[in-house]
């Protein structure tokens, strides 16, 4: 079986700093231990252990002054991504706060430092996807071909209305964008975006085996196979998930394939066949 978790971080040291924002509650809730450092070659042996091929590196951050004041540097994200020979991908942390900073630094991540697309958290930069401050960036993204992610779910408030981007993905057809955490609690809301607009694509890491998320199984096993991709959210959920996706449904295995692989390999514009499956 060929995987692709597409948000998948590594226990590092400069990693690890972000987690002691997460509370304590959530971890238990999460069902894991708040991560102890590890040196990379660790999180590489992890992955192949758990059967990961490709693990995408979404990088997070806050800009302050010009200065990376929370998450890490993107040269961070692409110097794990050249360790890895091929096993790890890394998106850019941008700050959407950050204005035409922000544009210039989508633009080096992906020409200069080789990373093959841009993780947002509206959330913390205390503007909603829909916000016109933001366009800018996603125009780049759709220049430079690469797709954006965008952190939704429980913990973000109103900023995990799926109405918020249902105008950047009818103003900007040619970017795809993918909803990390897109399962629990705006489910169905989730679903219609992803209906009515075909370059949305949802990611269910962590709050997937949670009451209500029942739809999302049902559209990912049919009528959106094309349109979600596999994801673990690791370390803030197990790294082995993928088993308890799995088992959750009877899959037929073409929308098996679409979920694990396929459709994270046409988003990240990598082959088809990496060489496993089932």
């Amino acid at each position: 079986m060929t995987v692709i978790d597409f948000r998948c971080r590594p226990i590092t040291a400069e990693y690890v700093a972000i987690c002691p924002r997460a509370e304590a509650i959530n971890w238990r809730r999460w069902g894991v231990r708040r991560p102890t450092p590890e040196p990379f070659e660790n999180h590489l042996a992890a992955l192949e252990t758990n059967g990961i091929d490709i693990g995408v590196f979404t990088g997070r951050q806050v800009m302050t002054e010009g200065k990376v004041t929370f998450g890490v540097t993107n040269d961070y994200v692409a110097e794990c991504a050249r360790r890895s020979s091929g096993r790890v991908v890394g998106f850019a942390g941008i700050d959407v706060s950050a204005g035409v900073s922000a544009v210039a630094e989508t633009e080096r991540s992906i020409r200069e430092l080789g990373l093959r697309g841009i993780s947002t958290d509206p959330r913390r930069a205390g503007l909603t996807p829909d916000d016109r401050a933001i366009y800018p960036i996603y125009e780049k993204a759709g220049e430079l071909g690469v797709p954006v992610a965008i952190t939704v779910g429980p913990l973000v408030g109103r900023y995990d209305d799926p109405m918020a981007i249902d105008a950047p993905a009818r103003d900007f057809p040619h970017v795809n964008f993918v909803c990390s955490h897109a399962v629990w609690p705006e489910v169905t809301g989730y679903l219609r975006l992803a209906y009515a607009h075909t370059n949305v694509h949802l990611e269910p890491s962590i709050y997937w085996n949670l009451p209500g998320t029942e739809p999302f199984f049902e559209a990912a096993n049919s009528i959106l196979a094309d349109q979600v991709v596999y994801a673990s959210a690791f370390p803030f959920a197990r790294l082995d998930a993928i088993k308890g996706f799995r088992s959750r449904i009877a899959w037929n295995e073409d929308s098996w394939r679409k979920f694990t692989h396929l459709n994270a390999a046409r988003l990240l514009g990598l082959p088809s066949d990496l060489g496993r499956e089932a």
